[in-house]
């Protein structure tokens, strides 16, 4: 049963449906959200309209939408956010001081994208938004256990809806100051000025300090040589099908993402395995020669650091990548013993990890193909406006009217009706109605492309699609929200967010451009539309199989705060 709350002072004369977004926390995942959104539109919307004025290829510009894989690979290093405390900083709060260090990263990696010319150098601005995508997905790793933590299950859909708000906000602002500032004082002053926009979060974690409701759990210590042997042998093979990607797109994207998300996972499971047999875990700094050179190697070539360094450079290279492998075969062929400190290996089985967390409950593979499917066409089409808008001749003022102006609106006005729904209809409903009504936004957007360069028929179909997605944006957040469990909010977050997009921007990525050459966009559109609808079946059927109720996590369940103070209690 939902909570009841007695508003007093000042909220007691507003609407009662109004009253629950002037509570401290949704305030705050407004502010959160603003600076959430602004990353994401640096290397979406506005990347893409300036590589368009730039002239460059339709089939590379989609292909830059494979910088956004940052926020899919996400999971791979959010276990660090969750579990690592920043030495020094650290004092002011764990979840504070990640905000404050990856709000300052985020800054200058913007900073660095709006100061290299396309043009000159194409290579160097898909590394750039490669950092931004990182940079970007790394604070949402932070600002979603943040706010999941800060917001109680009544919350839940409020807060996301003034998450998305300030998300669009976000990304309203970024997109639409980028376009006026670069059309009178270039793109460099254009992406530096949106930069600010982390501030944002870093404040509000300042002003409301740490979260209470986080549960903090030892994670597992140790690693057995399987799994292990069997992360280390799938990094060659996934670099070696990315690089041959990059080669038929001709791009420089997808090896430099599969190397970033095995990074974090290389160096928090070596140390396990190295526990596991009894060694201790910063086995890892013996690591970091042969890697450093295994990484120049595979980012700039042999010859490129040979000539630069010499012979000499290339041994001491060689003799660290072979050490570096040494010590990798024998982590991976020694069986396991009992910890240096004597503890038993059958305690540490008692601990699991967030992934093991989630996939121990019932039906958490179909949820998770719910996860991947459901947003298939609402990213294909999403990713693909400006190309529609710059090939019916729209200008910057157009786009930044209706795109971002009215699109900002409509959205507005969407997240809001969204939470109404959600509260009403509750979470079931709720994102069922969301998952129909974001496949019909795409059939709109078909219509345009028929109807071709007209003012009317853009605005309907952005305010269509906006009003959609701010509906979808509160439901189906909440929801994956509510799939989280308290002890791993980062993580789990992560873990949803990233499969939520993944396969559209992947398809975006390498058939998208292709796709709307050899169909058209009409087709392409309506393409998108019935790319939305498995989704919507798949969820049909989980409501009607009671699988809904049963795959959520404590940050949803309404008795939470017993069961943290339980868990505090057995720590």
């Amino acid at each position: 049963m939902t909570e009841t709350v007695e508003y007093t002072g000042w909220r007691r004369s507003l609407p009662e449906g109004v009253r629950p977004y002037t509570e401290g926390a949704p305030i705050a995942a407004l502010f959160l959200g603003i600076s959430s959104g602004f990353p994401f539109a640096m290397i979406g919307a506005t990347l893409t309209t300036r590589l368009a004025q730039d002239n460059i290829e339709k089939s590379a510009v989609t292909a830059f939408a494979l910088t956004f894989l940052a926020y899919n690979l996400k999971w791979a290093w959010a276990p660090a956010v969750d579990r690592f405390r920043i030495p020094l900083l650290g004092r002011i709060g764990q979840r504070r001081s990640w905000m404050l260090l990856i709000g300052l990263l985020v800054m200058a990696a913007v900073a660095f994208l709006g100061n290299i010319d396309p043009t000159g150098s194409l290579p160097l601005v898909a590394l750039a938004a490669i950092m931004v995508g990182v940079a970007g997905a790394t604070f949402d790793i932070v600002i979603d256990g943040y706010r999941i933590e800060l917001l109680e299950p009544r919350q839940l859909g409020v807060g996301s809806g003034m998450s998305q708000y300030g998300w669009r906000i976000g990304a309203a602002v970024a997109g639409s100051l980028a376009l006026v500032i670069a059309a009178r004082m270039g793109w460099g002053a254009a992406y530096a000025a949106c930069a600010l926009l982390a501030l944002p979060a870093v404040v509000t974690a300042l002003v409301m300090g740490e979260p209470t409701r986080k549960v903090d759990r030892f994670w597992p210590q140790y690693m057995d040589r399987w799994p292990y042997a069997l992360f280390i042998l799938s990094f060659p093979v996934a670099y070696g099908l990315a690089l041959l990607l990059d080669r038929v797109l001709d791009v420089e994207i997808l090896s430099l993402m599969v190397i970033v998300g095995y990074l974090f996972p290389f160096f928090d499971l070596t140390a396990r395995r190295a526990r596991d047999i009894g060694r201790s875990g910063h086995i890892n700094w013996t690591l970091l020669p042969g890697l450093a050179a295994l990484l120049a190697v595979l980012l700039w070539g042999w010859s490129p650091l040979t000539e630069t360094g010499g012979q000499t450079l290339g041994l001491i290279a060689i003799a660290a990548m072979a050490l570096g492998a040494a010590i990798l075969i024998w982590l991976m062929a020694s069986s396991g013993k009992k910890a240096a400190s004597g503890e038993s290996m059958l305690a540490d089985s008692k601990v699991v990890g967030p992934l093991v967390e989630f996939f121990s409950r019932h039906g958490a593979w179909t949820v998770l193909i719910f996860v991947l499917l459901h947003k298939i066409g609402d990213t294909l089409a999403n990713l693909t406006f400006r190309l529609l808008f710059d090939d019916l001749g729209y200008s910057n003022d157009e786009i930044a009217l209706y795109d971002v102006g009215l699109g900002f609106w409509a959205l507005l006005a969407g997240v809001f009706v969204g939470g109404f729904l959600y509260a009403k209809m509750g979470m079931k409903r709720s994102v069922l109605l969301s998952l129909v009504l974001m496949a019909g936004s795409n059939f709109s957007f078909a219509g345009l492309a028929a109807l071709g360069h007209s003012n009317w028929g853009m605005a309907g179909a952005i305010g269509f699609e906006n009003f959609a997605s701010g509906i979808g944006g509160v439901c189906v957040v909440a929801y994956l929200s509510a799939l989280c469990d308290l002890k791993f909010t980062a993580t789990h977050f992560a873990l949803l967010s990233a499969a939520a997009s993944i396969l559209g921007r992947f398809l975006t990525g390498t058939t998208a451009g292709a796709l709307i050459e050899g169909l058209g966009y009409v087709n392409f559109y309506l393409l998108t539309t019935l790319a939305a609808l498995p989704g919507v079946f798949l969820f049909w059927w989980m409501i009607r199989t009671g699988l809904v109720d049963r795959s959520l996590g404590t940050a949803g369940a309404e008795e939470s705060d017993q069961i943290v103070q339980e868990a505090e209690a057995q720590s």
